[in-house]
């Protein structure tokens, strides 16, 4: 009997073939989900400390004194949290990019003379996550009407590797008065027959915004802690020789210290004693006890 030899090779075809799936449905189904995959071979990176996902300019504010210092860390990333040696990190100014930055957002660099990086060698201790670059400014010589950044870049690592897209820093500076901060109200306002938007308030939140290194913003409160009308833009001074208090307002010229209080700044606690009158004497005025909770 003639053998059917077309049958017997698909046959043989088609076994091969199952095979060949096997092998690559078997390579398709290895687990690679989360968890399963092994990081522990993955080295120590090192890279400026941001917040989110992706680098961003990191706000800096000063006071405007002689003794301005901020610090900006350097994070160590490695799977085991941290690791049981020292990484030393080099950091040098980055005129560069600080350059490239201020260009597309209308800013300048700071002169170099300006500013001291306490040391350009940082090291991240054993068992330890991060370390701190220091950085002292002349803040007293700064003009803050312009828009400063300064830019420090990690140019060498010992003991981990440099994160390439964590490894530029770009400061910009802004001027925070002394006396910014978030307050809490304690007062009494006056709006002539009117003892619905006239009257006591305590406990309000009241933040100072910075004007200037003196000044900072001020909201009129009725007692129903609704914003006053025809008084925006008051704002306190601090005469820092005295620690007296002056209240103005670019929306009222009419606005000013009340006669006869003191209006005054307590450094200690933190405290501000105001009191101003604005519109026809007697009609309209606010007297606030602010006390001091914590930065904006």
């Amino acid at each position: 009997m003639k053998k059917n030899y077309l049958f017997k090779n698909i046959g043989g075809i088609g076994i091969a073939v199952s095979f060949v799936a096997m092998t690559v449905l078997s390579s398709c189904l290895k687990d690679t989900s989360p968890g399963t995959i092994d990081f522990s071979k993955s080295p120590a990176l090192v890279g400026w400390q941001y917040y989110g996902f992706s680098a961003s300019p990191i706000g800096t504010k000063l006071h405007g004194v002689a003794t301005d210092t901020t610090s900006v860390k350097i994070t160590l990333s490695v799977p085991s949290i941290t690791i049981g040696s020292a990484v030393t990190v080099t950091v040098a100014d980055d005129e560069a990019d600080a350059s490239a930055f201020a260009a597309a957002n209308n800013s300048s660099v700071l002169p170099t003379s300006m500013y001291t990086v306490a040391s350009d060698q940082i090291t991240i201790p054993a068992g330890q996550q991060y370390g701190l670059v220091k950085i002292k400014f002349k803040g007293d010589q700064i003009d803050f009407n312009t828009n400063w950044v300064l830019g420090l870049k990690i140019t060498a690592a010992n003991g981990a590797v440099i994160a390439s897209n964590l490894n530029v820093a770009i400061l910009t500076l802004t001027l925070q008065s002394a006396y910014e901060g978030d307050y809490t109200d304690n007062g009494y306002t006056l709006r002539a027959g009117d003892n619905v938007l006239g009257g006591y308030f305590k406990g309000y939140d009241e933040q100072l915004s910075t004007i200037s290194k003196y000044s900072v913003a001020y909201t009129i409160l009725w007692a129903t802690d609704v914003p006053a009308g025809g008084v925006g833009g008051t704002y306190i001074t601090v005469d820092p020789a005295t620690n007296k208090v002056t209240m103005a307002c670019t929306g009222n010229a009419t606005l000013a210290n009340s006669a006869g209080y003191d209006n005054r700044y307590d450094p200690a606690t933190k405290t501000f004693y105001i009191s101003m009158t604005w519109s026809t004497p007697g009609t309209r005025g606010t007297t606030d006890t602010l006390t001091y909770n914590g930065p904006l």
